[in-house]
């Protein structure tokens, strides 16, 4: 190396270090850092914030765990999750808070040989499997142009003072003592989501249709190439409906697997049988409160009722991913798009407003990092180790579950029904006055055959004409009036009755238009993602025909074998008794 090229390298190591005497976080013994103390950290406003990323380390599995969550175009998501929809807008607003204005108390450190100590070491540091017991939780908050609001590493508790922890600014070595709570920081994935995947009231629940198998999905070489062949164990269907009157369920149709017939038969229930009350409450309770505990996004390709097309059974990769967690396409039974069949059974639940849930349950996934942190930013929640299981979820609209009106009959009209009922006066006239002449023509008639004399004089002959004529008149419109007054109460009934009936029309409309929509809403919440249950849900919700159906048990047989007491009082002998 050249004497110019040393003096290069000594001249920018100085000027290293002078830059590095004045940055904030490096140990500097003319700084006085008590200057910091009752100074506000993060200052900004609980709006600004827009995204959240939250990375820890967890020491069991000695892995960094990454948890993040974003405002986009008006919707939250969290894109550690593919970018699953949150339901974040006041959990977001407390997880800003919580940072805000942190009031320095005292300063704990002023260099980074204690960051271990405090638990301040950043879990995202190259140097974490050396330090990893020191590893702290570092936070970030950012607006919406991703401009840091906030970066923080938090650490352990202080000893002996509730509520305080040490922090320091992800940048700077110093360490301080503030006031924080850190409950609002959580990465687990349930605090951030929409944890009733099901969104039903329990008491509206009115059908349940029970598929209890199990399958195992085999490639087969086939003619048109290797497909998927499932190998069943068929035990039961179960169709049972809840009775809200009587508060009580009944079985609509039983059926069993016949291995020798290879086939479902029909079973009714013998007079010691009863359907398990407990069970199906318990069967209710559950699905109202399913909840989730992880997601995985499905591969594309799903139809918008969730059956597979065409292109997506060529995808191998699609069907790879179905397999993998317990399901596989297979050819459906109305002929259509391809249905998608479950390893371990199926249960449809049917609302009292037609909307129809069919849940389908896959493979086990068990393992206790789902990629989603149970615990909570600090140091202390256990994280969930319990076996979880895959669940492929849909809604569809039963059209039998909303009850079509019985519309009324419409009285019928007379045979020559008037005009129009406005023309009552004229109708009435004009039916008087055919009256008149038919009258004078009779009247004429019989005048001609008639053998009485005429009148004594002319005035009274035409007198009584016009009497006649008179009278006529006032008996026809009497006569049309009635006709036309009757007339108007069967058009004003058909008017009620039509009116009536629009109306029921109408209602039952909106609520089959309500019932298509929630589906819709449901299926476009649903399709995108493999839903990751509690197994202990699935259990309580997947049930078969011995959970079902209970006997009642013999009082006789509990009694057979039971020693007959003996006579007389504990510890006398016995005496003889008396005939």
């Amino acid at each position: 190396m050249s004497d110019t090229a040393k003096t290069l390298c000594f001249v920018a190591l100085a000027a290293i270090s002078l830059i590095a005497a004045f940055l904030p976080g490096t140990s500097n013994n003319d700084y006085d850092f008590q200057s910091e103390v009752g100074k506000s950290l993060n200052q900004f406003d609980v709006e600004d914030a827009k995204r959240l990323r939250i990375v820890s380390f967890d020491p069991e599995t000695a892995a960094t765990r990454e948890f993040e969550i974003a405002e986009e175009d008006d919707l939250w998501t969290i894109p550690s999750k593919q970018g699953y929809p949150a339901d974040a807008v006041k959990q977001m607003a407390e997880a800003a808070t919580c940072l805000i204005d942190r009031e320095v108390l005292r300063i704990a450190a002023q260099d980074a040989s204690q960051h271990v100590e405090l638990g301040l070491i950043d879990p995202t540091s190259s140097n974490l499997d050396i330090e990893a017991a020191g590893a702290g939780t570092r936070v970030s908050l950012t607006n919406i142009d991703d401009a840091p609001l906030a970066d923080m590493i938090i650490g352990k508790e202080v000893p002996d003072s509730e509520g305080q922890r040490y922090v320091r600014n992800a940048d700077q070595d110093v360490a301080y003592v503030v006031n924080l709570q850190t409950d609002a920081l959580t990465t687990r994935f349930e605090d951030w989501i929409e944890k009733d995947l099901l969104k039903l009231n329990p008491l509206d629940i009115r059908q349940v249709h029970i598929k209890d198998y199990s399958a195992e999905f085999q490639p087969v070489l086939t003619q048109s190439g290797i497909r998927l062949q499932p190998s069943w164990d068929h035990r039961g269907e179960l169709e049972l409906i809840y009775d809200d009157d009587e508060s009580k369920w009944t079985a609509k149709r039983l059926q069993e697997f016949d291995t020798e017939k290879g086939d479902f038969v029909e079973f009714t229930l013998d007079e010691k049988e009863t359907l398990n009350e407990d069970a199906l409450r318990e069967l209710r309770n559950g699905l109202d409160d399913l909840e989730i505990v992880d997601v995985e996004r499905k591969p594309s390709g799903l139809s918008a009722d969730l059956k597979a097309g065409g292109d997506f059974v060529k995808n191998q990769e699609a069907q790879s991913s179905l397999i993998a967690r317990g399901f596989a396409p297979l050819p459906a039974s109305d002929g259509g798009d391809l249905d998608i069949l479950s390893s371990e059974g199926e249960i449809t639940c049917t609302l009292a407003d037609g909307v129809e849930y069919v849940l389908r349950f896959g493979n086990l996934q068990m393992q206790s990092d789902t990629g989603s942190d149970t615990q909570s930013s600090g140091d202390g929640e256990e994280t969930d180790d319990g076996i979880h299981r895959y669940l492929f979820l849909m809604a569809r609209y039963n059209d039998s579950m909303i009850e079509r009106p019985e519309l009324a009959e419409l009285p019928e009209l007379p045979a020559e029904p008037s005009d129009s009922t406005t023309e009552n006066d004229t109708t009435a006239l004009e039916t008087a006055e055919t009256e008149e002449d038919e009258t004078a023509s009779d009247e004429s008639e019989v005048e001609q055959d008639s053998e009485a004399p005429a009148p004594d004089n002319e005035e009274t002959a035409d007198g009584a004409g016009e009497d006649a004529k008179s009278e006529t008149l006032i008996e026809g419109e009497e006569s049309g009036e009635a006709k036309d007054s009757e007339l108007s109460k069967i058009i004003a009934e058909r008017k009620a009755i039509e009116d009536e009936n629009q109306r029921l029309l109408e209602e039952y409309q909106k609520k089959v238009d309500a019932a298509k929509q929630t589906v819709k809403e449901l299926n476009e919440r649903f399709g995108d993602w493999y839903y990751v249950i509690d197994n202990k849900v699935y259990n309580q919700i997947h049930l078969g025909r011995d959970d079902v159906i209970q006997v009642e048990e013999d009082e006789e047989a509990e009694t057979d074998g039971e020693a007959a007491p003996a006579a007389g009082l504990p510890g006398l002998p016995n005496l003889p008794v008396s005939p």
